[in-house]
C-alpha cells in the first residue's frame, strides 16, 4: 500500500534522491561560478610568473570547460553525486597543477586548495560520497608536493591536508545532520497532511490526488480500475451503544482490515465520517468483486472489546469499474456510490456492482 511514512531503506533511498535534486538544481549555478573564478585566478599566476601565465591559462580554461560537463544535465547520464565530483575534481585539479608549474606556487596556495574541502562539504554532506569526490584531487596534491617540495615542506603540506580532512568531514557531517532532520520533518508534515488522523488512511484529499492521477493513466491507456465504496452500517448505534471511543477502535480496525486484503498497489482513503474508498488499479469487475467480498468477510469476523460488551460490525459495499460513460474519477466515485447505497437499501453487509460495468478479463492480482 502507498505510504508516505515509509520503512527505513526506502526513506534513505528517499533523503539521497532529495539531496540529489539539490545539487543537480545546484550545479547549474555552482558550474559556471567555479569556472569563471578558476580562469580569473590566472591573474594570480602573472603576478607570480609571467612567463608561465599563457600555459597555466590554458589549463585553467580546458578544466574549466570540462568541468562544465558536469552541468550538462540533459545530455550525461551521469548522478548527482558523480557530476558534483567530477566538477571538483576538473576545478580542484586545475588549481593543483596550475600552482604546481609557479615557483612556490604549492605553498601559496594550499590554504584555497585545502578550503576548496568546505565548499565540497556543503554541497555533498554525505560523507562516503564526499570522500570519493575529495581523494582524486587531493592524492594529487600529495603527489606534486612530493615532487615539488622539499622533505619539510612537504610534510607540513600533508600535515595540513590531514588536518583538512577531519574538519571538513566535520562540517559535512552537521551539514548532514540539519538536512536530514528537515527531511524527518517535511516527511512527517506531509504525512499529517495525506493521512486521516484517527485511521491511518489516506485523507481525502491525497486520495482524490492520486485517484485522478490513476484513472487519467487508465484512460490514456485503456487499461481497468475499480473502486469500492464502503460504509460502516448503522455506525451511529456502534457509537450510541458502545461510545466514540469504541466507534474511533472500529474505524481503525477497518482500515487494518482493508489493508489485509489490497494489493501492494491499491490504496484506501477516508472520504468522511465511517466512508471509505479503496482504490483497485488493474482490476476488473470479477477481481474487484471479489477482493470487496474478502474485505466485507474480514470485517464481518472482528470482534472488538469494549466495556458494553464485544463490538461487531458489518460493512456494505458498492464497486464500480472504470468504463467510457465515467468521464474521470467524480463520475467513477458517484457510481460506486450509488451502488454502496444500493447494497445498503438492498439489507446491508453486501456488495453491490455498479451498472454497467465492463467485462474486464482482471490481471491475477487477486
Amino acid at each position: 500500500m502507498r505510504r508516505l511514512l515509509l520503512p527505513l531503506p526506502e526513506m534513505q533511498a528517499e533523503f539521497d534522491a532529495q539531496v540529489d535534486r539539490g545539487i543537480a538544481h545546484l550545479l547549474p549555478v555552482l558550474g559556471p561560478v567555479c569556472g569563471v573564478f578558476l580562469v580569473l585566478f590566472a591573474a594570480w599566476d602573472a603576478w607570480l610568473d609571467p612567463a608561465q601565465v599563457f600555459l597555466t591559462l590554458r589549463i585553467r580554461v580546458a578544466m574549466a570547460l570540462l568541468g562544465a560537463l558536469a552541468c550538462a544535465q540533459g545530455r550525461l547520464r551521469w548522478g548527482a553525486s558523480w557530476r558534483v565530483a567530477w566538477l571538483y575534481a576538473t576545478q580542484a585539479g586545475a588549481i593543483i597543477v596550475c600552482s604546481a608549474l609557479l615557483p612556490q606556487g604549492l605553498l601559496l596556495a594550499l590554504p584555497g586548495i585545502t578550503g576548496a574541502l568546505f565548499l565540497l562539504a556543503l554541497v555533498e554532506p554525505r560523507p562516503r560520497r564526499f570522500a570519493l569526490a575529495a581523494l582524486p584531487p587531493s592524492l594529487l596534491l600529495a603527489v606534486l608536493a612530493g615532487l615539488e617540495l622539499p622533505l619539510p615542506l612537504f610534510l607540513d603540506t600533508v600535515l595540513l591536508l590531514a588536518f583538512s580532512w577531519p574538519l571538513a568531514l566535520g562540517v559535512a557531517l552537521a551539514n548532514l545532520h540539519l538536512r536530514r532532520r528537515a527531511f524527518v520533518a517535511e516527511q512527517a508534515v506531509l504525512h499529517a497532511v495525506r493521512h486521516d488522523s484517527l485511521s491511518g488512511a489516506l485523507s481525502r484529499g491525497y486520495v482524490t490526488e492520486l485517484a485522478m492521477h490513476d484513472v487519467a493513466l487508465a484512460q490514456r491507456h485503456g487499461r481497468p480500475l475499480a473502486v469500492a465504496m464502503l460504509d460502516i452500517d448503522h455506525f451511529k448505534r456502534v457509537n450510541d451503544t458502545y461510545g466514540h471511543a469504541a466507534g474511533d477502535r472500529a474505524l481503525c480496525a477497518l482500515v487494518a482490515a482493508c489493508r489485509t486484503r489490497l494489493r501492494a498497489s491499491d490504496y484506501i482513503g477516508r472520504i468522511g465520517g465511517e466512508e471509505f474508498v479503496c482504490v483497485m488499479p488493474e482490476a476488473g469487475a470479477a477481481d474487484a468483486v471479489a477482493c470487496a467480498e474478502r474485505i466485507r468477510n474480514e470485517v464481518a469476523k472482528l470482534c472488538l472489546p469494549a466495556e458494553a460488551g464485544p463490538l461487531r460490525f458489518t460493512v456494505s459495499l458498492g464497486v464500480a469499474v472504470l468504463c467510457p460513460e465515467h468521464a474521470g474519477w467524480a463520475d467513477l466515485l458517484r457510481a460506486a456510490d450509488a451502488a454502496m447505497y444500493e447494497a445498503k437499501r438492498s439489507g446491508r453487509n453486501r456488495t453491490v456492482l455498479a451498472h454497467p460495468a465492463p467485462v474486464h478479463p482482471g490481471p491475477d492480482g487477486y
